[in-house]
């Protein structure tokens, strides 16, 4: 496909990547088939060590022409964080869909987004997101995020439901370039970014779940407890963060309700990893019926998942 349709709006696609050089030319690929016609693809290589740069060139040379802007950009190793800013920020429509480098887009995914929001024309929505299946190495599908979804509305208090529960798909998702932008893009200091991310833009903006498996997010076997680990490290220090800067949106009630939730599903994980921790945990489990958290409660467990590491 290589006609642009001029009465569509130019929409980006920034794919940040590190050491994906088994995963990359297929991610590529699958933004290539999109149905949408005017595409931007910007690549920003993190400083890869395999064969990952060499693959994102030879696409742009062979290429060139489905796009309107293609642009490789590469920067010593940063973290994906960085390397997400730099790529949103490089991109020229007014909406971005970032795509993690080992995923996958299926061919329908920015048209059916695209539309939904043109049919909204909410000037406040910042962020729309989509169903995943979860794909394997070879891209086989495992699952898919189908069930307890919220419905396909304007959430203009999304905070509410992300503080509970991040049930935004990365590989489906749209940002609202300039809305993304004016919050300062991720935090480079986390390990993970995202929670952090889309909990500020909720903050003054509107985010939306449009209904339909509409990517592939891929699934890698490793060290599951120490992924887990670095999770829910990254989780309490996003909502410590977010109880220290916007503590007061949040209803009292909420966040015990919050914190108990979160406190199960760590519960679980240090009963195989870390039992010396299992009394603090239901000693707080049981303080938070009537005791709200301070922002250094969350603070406090971030902490406690980084000295396991130790």
């Amino acid at each position: 496909m290589t006609a642009h349709n001029s009465r569509s709006p130019l929409v980006s696609v920034a794919v940040p990547t590190y050491n994906h050089a088994p995963f990359l030319q297929a991610c590529l690929e699958s933004v290539r088939n999109q149905t949408y016609p005017r595409l931007e693809l910007v690549i920003v290589d993190d400083g890869s060590t395999d064969d990952t740069l060499t693959i994102a060139e030879q696409f742009a040379a062979d290429h060139a022409g489905r796009f309107e802007h293609l642009t490789v950009l590469r920067q010593p190793n940063r973290g994906v964080s960085a390397a997400s800013n730099r790529a949103i920020a490089a991109c020229r429509g007014e909406w971005v869909h970032l795509l993690g480098s080992d995923d996958l887009l299926y061919p329908e995914k920015i048209q059916v987004q695209q539309q939904a929001i043109a049919d909204w024309n909410e000037p406040r929505l910042a962020l729309v997101y989509s169903d995943v299946d979860f794909i394997d190495a070879e891209g086989r599908v495992l699952s898919s995020s189908t069930r307890k979804r919220p419905p396909p509305r304007l959430d203009h208090q999304a905070y509410l439901r992300l503080i509970r529960y991040n049930d935004v798909a990365n590989a489906t998702v749209a940002l609202r370039r300039e809305a993304f932008l004016a919050i300062g893009g991720f935090d480079e200091q986390l390990p993970l970014e995202d929670l952090d991310g889309w909990l500020r833009l909720s903050v003054n903006h509107a985010i939306a779940r449009i209904p339909g498996l509409l990517a592939g997010y891929r699934r890698h076997e490793g060290n599951a407890s120490r992924r887990q680990r670095m999770m829910f490290e990254a989780n309490w220090d996003t909502l410590g963060k977010f109880a220290e800067q916007h503590g007061d949106l949040i209803p009292p009630a909420l966040w015990r309700a919050c914190l108990r939730r979160r406190l199960r599903s760590f519960l679980r994980w240090a009963r195989k990893n870390a039992r010396e921790l299992i009394p603090v945990i239901l000693g707080d489990a049981l303080l938070s019926l009537t005791r709200t958290p301070e922002p250094v409660v969350w603070r406090r467990y971030a902490a406690r998942c980084r000295a396991l590491d130790a």
